[in-house]
C-alpha cells in the first residue's frame, strides 16, 4: 500500500526564505489498530463521502474545500478515508490530494493565472495562508487554491534574460504539467531530457512567429511547458490545448511549427504532445 501511494508523494526539500516556507509531507503515520494513513485534502468545493466505494452507496456527509483528512488505502477509482479515527468512509481519488508538500506564505504573495507574472493576478495571499502544493516547477509551485489552481513564484527564482527563439537551441529539459483548471487536479506530468527528442521539440518550438501580443481565442492555463537551458535558467511555456500551434510566454504569443500542415491545411500541436511518453491526447481540443 506505501508503495501504491507514494506515487502521488510530491518530495520538496524544506525551504525557509523572507517569502515562503516549504513544509515536507511526512512519509505516513499510524491511526489507531495499526491502520497506516497519509494526510490528504478535499480540492473540489464539496465532496460526498459515501459508505461503500459506489456512487450508488449512501452518502454519509458532505466535505468541504481544503478540508483535511486521512487516506488508508485505495480501491478502484475510490479513496477510503477516516474523519478520525472512529468515521470512515469513501470517496473519488481524483478530488484528493494525497500527501502534498505545504506551502506557507510569511507576507503577501501574489498568485498567478499561470507561470508568468505577466499572467491575471488571481489571488493577494495573506502571511500565514497554508496551502498544498500540486506540482512544482523550476521557477512557481502550482497550489491548490479555492477550489482551482494558482501559480505562485519561487521565492529564489532568479529573473531571466528576455526571452528570445534563439534561447531555444541551449534547452536541456522540458517538463510538462497539465492542469484541469476548475478542480486544480494533475491530469499529467511528464519530461523530455532524451537528446533526440529534444532536437524535434526545439525545430518545432524554434519554428514560430512572434505574433507581437496574446492572442484571442486560444485556451490557456492548463499545459505549462518548463523549459531548462544548459545556464541553469529557466522558461515556462503556456501551450495553447486546443489545435492551434501557439505557446505564450511573458505577454507574447508565438506561432510555432509552421511547417507542420495537416492534410486539411490547418497546423496542429499534437507532434509537439506526443513527444512527452503517455500524455492523453484527448486532453488535446
Amino acid at each position: 500500500m506505501k508503495q501504491f501511494l507514494s506515487f502521488f508523494l510530491i518530495v520538496i526539500m524544506i525551504l525557509s526564505t523572507a517569502q515562503a516556507q516549504v513544509i515536507e509531507p511526512v512519509e505516513y503515520y499510524e491511526l489507531g489498530s495499526g491502520i497506516v494513513a497519509y494526510d490528504a485534502y478535499v480540492l473540489c468545493d464539496s465532496l460526498t463521502l459515501r459508505a461503500e466505494p459506489d456512487v450508488n452507496s449512501s452518502s454519509l456527509r458532505t466535505l468541504s474545500y481544503g478540508q483535511k483528512l486521512q487516506v488508508s488505502m485505495r480501491q478502484g477509482e475510490w479513496y477510503q478515508v477516516y474523519l478520525n479515527e472512529s468515521r470512515k468512509g469513501w470517496v473519488r481519488y481524483e478530488y484528493i490530494l494525497v500527501n502534498p508538500a505545504i506551502y506557507v506564505t510569511e507576507k503577501e504573495t501574489p498568485a498567478y493565472a499561470y507561470g508568468s507574472r505577466y499572467a491575471p493576478r488571481v489571488a493577494l495571499l495573506s502571511a500565514g495562508e497554508r496551502l498544498p502544493i500540486i506540482h512544482s516547477t523550476a521557477a512557481y509551485y502550482v497550489v491548490s487554491l479555492r477550489g482551482a489552481s494558482a501559480w505562485i513564484e519561487k521565492p529564489e527564482a532568479q529573473q531571466t534574460e528576455e526571452f528570445s527563439l534563439s534561447k531555444l537551441q541551449n534547452v536541456v529539459l522540458a517538463q510538462l504539467c497539465y492542469t484541469q483548471p476548475d478542480t486544480g487536479t494533475t491530469l499529467y506530468i511528464g519530461e523530455i531530457n532524451d537528446s533526440g527528442k529534444l532536437r524535434e521539440m526545439i525545430s518545432l518550438l524554434s519554428d514560430a512567429d512572434d505574433m507581437g501580443a496574446p492572442i484571442s481565442g486560444c485556451p490557456f492555463g492548463r499545459a505549462l511547458l518548463t523549459l531548462t537551458y544548459s545556464d541553469g535558467s529557466s522558461d515556462l511555456l503556456d501551450l495553447a490545448t486546443d489545435s492551434c500551434c501557439i505557446f505564450r510566454i511573458n505577454g507574447r504569443d508565438y506561432s510555432y511549427a509552421r511547417s507542420l500542415w495537416t492534410p486539411e491545411g490547418g497546423l496542429t500541436n499534437s507532434v509537439l504532445f506526443s513527444l512527452f511518453d503517455g500524455f492523453p491526447q484527448e486532453l488535446i481540443r
